[in-house]
C-alpha cells in the first residue's frame, strides 16, 4: 500500500518514526474509528512483518486510516541523539512508564493530521503500554482500545508457577547488579521471555511491585477496550510466547469482565501469541467490535 513516512518528537526529546496509511478515495470509515494506531510488541518495529501489516490493509478496506509506529522500545537495542549526546533506547534499555510520552505524542499527531475518532491497537508489550497509558494518563482524545495478547507482569504470579525458581534467580541477578552500582549492566533472561535486559529494566518491568500488572490497570481504563488472548497462549512456551506471562490470564481478566461494563474478553481460538494461523478469525472478532464502538 501507498503510505507516507511520518515522525514526532516526544515532550523529552525523542523522535520517533512511523507510516500513515490512508484510505483509497473519501471512502467514509466502517468502523467505530476514524484512524487506528498499531504499536508493537516488544523489539518490534513499524516496518516489520506481522500481523500488523496484514491488518494496516484490512483497516484501510473499512475506510479507516492507519498509523503504524515505533514506540522507544523498538527493535532490541536502538539509538537516538539527545542534545547532541547518544541515548540508548530499545526493548533491552526502555523503562515502561516513558511510554506515556509516546502514546501522547502519536495520538497528538493524529489530532493535528484532523482525525478525531482516535482508536488505539496494541499487540504483546504494545498492548499492556495501551492499557497503561489509558489507565494512568487518560486522553480523552481516545475513542477506544483493542489490547491484542498482553502479557501479565506479576511477579506474585511467576513465582507461584513452576518456572518460579528460576525466574527468581534472574531477579536475585538483577538485584545484585542493581546494589552493585551496575542498573544498567545488560543481563539474558530466560522468564519470563527469553531476551535482553538491563538489571534495572528487569526489575522495573517484573519486580515485585508489578508496577505494569494489566490487571490492576484495566479497571481503570474509561473507554471501551477489548482484549484478546490466543487459546495456544499459556500452553506453548518459546521464545515469542511466554507460557507464565499467559497461564491463568484469560480466567482472570474474564472475572474483570464480569464487572466492566466496558470490558470485552474474547478468546482467538487455538492461536499462537501472534494468531499465526487465526488472524481472519481475529481480524473478524476485532473489526466486528470496532464497528460497534
Amino acid at each position: 500500500m501507498l503510505v507516507d513516512l511520518v515522525k514526532v518528537e516526544t515532550r523529552d526529546r525523542v523522535r520517533l518514526d512511523g507510516i500513515l496509511g490512508k484510505p483509497a478515495g473519501s471512502t467514509k470509515s466502517q468502523l467505530g474509528v476514524d484512524i487506528v494506531i498499531l504499536h508493537h510488541g516488544v523489539t518490534g518495529n513499524f516496518y516489520g512483518p506481522g500481523m500488523f501489516a496484514e491488518y494496516s490493509d484490512s483497516l484501510r478496506e473499512q475506510g479507516c486510516a492507519v498509523l503504524r509506529v515505533n514506540n522507544r522500545g523498538h527493535d532490541p537495542i536502538s539509538q537516538v541523539r539527545e542534545e547532541e549526546e547518544p541515548v540508548r533506547y530499545g526493548a533491552a534499555y526502555e523503562i515502561v512508564d516513558d511510554c506515556r510520552h509516546d502514546w501522547e505524542a502519536w495520538v497528538t499527531f493524529a489530532e493535528s493530521m484532523g482525525y478525531k475518532r482516535i482508536g488505539l491497537w496494541g499487540h504483546s508489550l504494545g498492548a499492556v503500554k495501551s492499557i497503561y497509558y489509558m489507565a494512568v494518563q487518560p486522553d480523552t482524545r481516545v475513542t477506544c482500545v483493542v489490547a491484542s495478547s498482553p502479557p501479565r507482569f506479576s511477579y506474585s504470579a511467576y513465582l507461584a508457577m513452576e518456572e518460579g525458581n528460576a525466574f527468581k534467580q534472574q531477579e536475585e541477578l538483577a538485584q545484585g547488579l542493581i546494589r552493585e552500582g551496575k542498573p544498567d549492566a545488560l543481563m539474558e533472561a530466560d522468564y519470563p521471555r527469553r531476551n535482553l535486559f538491563t538489571a534495572k529494566v528487569f526489575v522495573d518491568k517484573y519486580g515485585p511491585e508489578e508496577r505494569y500488572n494489566i490487571l490492576k490497570h484495566i479497571p481503570k481504563v474509561n473507554v471501551p477496550i477489548l482484549v484478546t488472548i490466543g487459546g495456544a497462549e499459556g500452553l506453548v512456551t518459546g521464545q515469542g510466547n511466554s507460557k507464565i506471562g499467559f497461564t491463568g490470564l484469560a480466567k482472570e481478566v474474564q472475572q474483570l469482565e464480569e464487572n466492566m461494563a466496558n470490558l470485552t474478553l474474547q478468546i482467538i481460538p487455538d492461536a499462537d501469541h501472534s494468531y499465526t494461523h487465526q488472524r481472519k478469525y481475529a481480524w473478524d472478532t476485532i473489526s466486528s467490535w470496532l464497528k460497534e464502538v
